[in-house]
């Protein structure tokens, strides 16, 4: 089986949830199949926002890391986001697969920062995982970093955003707003080891790969 051109994946959940782990994991299976594949989060443009900051949005957390403190500022970083992944579609270039990353407390505003076409065609992928588990990951990855996505997030951006998270409903969010077959949309708990969920993994990426066959035949 092969991807067409530019299938895009997101992969979501909180912080520390397993996203990028998950996201490296996908790149390896691809790549044993000779897919290109592009892994791309906001956490950049959030930094170059921090970094480039002179209205008080932001301030520096330990380990060198950021605080969110007007929190408008993570819709206006999706909309950079469907930019730049836009700036891989369009162009003729050999990308198939997109991963997408990001975490947010409304996945449903969430989406609503993105144009109605830029969902229509894509995958969902969110990695339910409980708040301590996430915590305990962070300081783990901080303490031990052993890829250039293992940055900090501190206690107070738990307490004053992600302490509510609606990444449960996310099928219905995406069927009511915007007609997404459920089938397009998985849901894993991912609060143990990444061994314990790559069978789902697979399973939901057998799953894209089939339906995107159909839609080429």
């Amino acid at each position: 089986m092969l991807w067409p051109m530019h299938v895009k994946l997101f992969i979501l959940g909180l912080p520390g949830s397993g996203k990028s782990a998950v996201a490296r994991y996908i790149s390896m299976r691809a790549k044993d199949r000779q897919w290109s594949t592009t892994h791309i989060n906001d956490f950049a443009i959030l930094y170059k926002m921090f970094e480039e900051d002179t209205e008080g949005q932001f301030r520096p957390a330990s380990y060198g890391g950021f605080d969110v403190l007007e929190f408008a500022v993570f819709d206006t970083a999706l909309r950079k986001l469907e930019q730049k992944v836009n700036g891989y579609i369009f162009p003729a270039n050999s990308e198939r697969l997109l991963l997408i990353e990001f975490s947010r407390n409304d996945y449903q505003k969430a989406f609503h920062q993105f144009s109605y076409e830029f969902l229509q065609d894509a995958y969902f992928l969110y990695l339910d995982a409980e708040i301590s588990t996430c915590k305990r990951r962070i300081l783990e990855r901080i303490a031990n970093p052993s890829s250039e996505d293992d940055f900090f997030v501190s206690e107070y951006i738990f307490d004053a955003y992600y302490n509510e998270d609606d990444g449960r409903s996310i099928s219905q969010i995406l069927a009511g707003d915007y007609g997404i077959e459920k089938q397009r949309v998985e849901v894993i708990e991912n609060n143990g080891l990444l061994l314990d969920s790559i069978a789902l993994i697979n399973n939901f990426i057998d799953t894209i790969c089939e339906l995107e066959n159909l839609r080429d035949s």
